[in-house]
């Protein structure tokens, strides 16, 4: 018996197998990859200081309304 169970009848399979091309990859299908971060740099930390951006900023326009 062969490694992958087979009896050893090699007869039956076809010489070459042809498989379908893969599509081409679209260079930017609008979705990106998220870029790897440094050791010790988590990205709810990243979040969370955007999201304090944004809230000084929107005090900032506040105050200057």
């Amino acid at each position: 018996m062969t490694a992958s169970g087979a009896t050893g009848d090699t007869a039956a399979t076809p010489a070459a197998q042809t498989w379908p091309a893969a599509p081409p990859v679209p260079v930017d299908g609008g979705v990106r990859a998220i870029p790897r971060l440094g050791r010790g740099i988590v990205w709810s930390d990243v979040v969370a200081e955007i999201e304090r951006d944004r809230e000084a900023a929107d005090v900032r326009m506040r105050d200057a309304a």
